[in-house]
């Protein structure tokens, strides 16, 4: 099986990530698995090929930690950690501190694991 390799312009690519963001605010919302579980594959996809790029594209990322939906931001901050993790510790912060619920339990668990590690399977 062959992948497709996505040609779209990366400001196009950036536009997909923020409307299948909102696919999932939505889908967290109404609490639809379904929806969310797809959007998230499709936005793991499309991070993938932005990585892929020359110079890593996963920079412009960074454009979308002022936007005004709370999932936008925390899906970038999420994949341009690497990238920049001060600024994405500051949005995982940021959404804590606005209680931007349901996002803000899961900037809480990201946080936790920057800073302590797994919770899981340590003694």
């Amino acid at each position: 099986m062959t992948r497709r390799k996505n040609n779209a312009p990366v400001d196009e690519m950036l536009q997909r990530f923020i409307e299948l963001s909102l696919t999932q605010h939505e889908a967290l919302l109404y609490l639809e698995t379904g929806p969310y579980n797809r959007a998230y594959m499709k936005i793991k996809k499309l991070v993938e090929e932005l990585e892929a790029r020359p110079g890593d594209q996963r920079h412009a990322l960074i454009e979308l930690f002022d936007h005004d939906n709370p999932q936008v931001r925390l899906n970038a901050a999420k994949h341009a950690h690497p990238l920049s993790p001060d600024k994405a510790i500051q949005i995982f912060q940021s959404i804590i501190d606005a209680k931007a619920l349901p996002q803000d339990v899961y900037a809480k668990d990201v946080l936790s694991f920057l800073m302590h590690g797994p919770r899981f399977g340590r003694r």
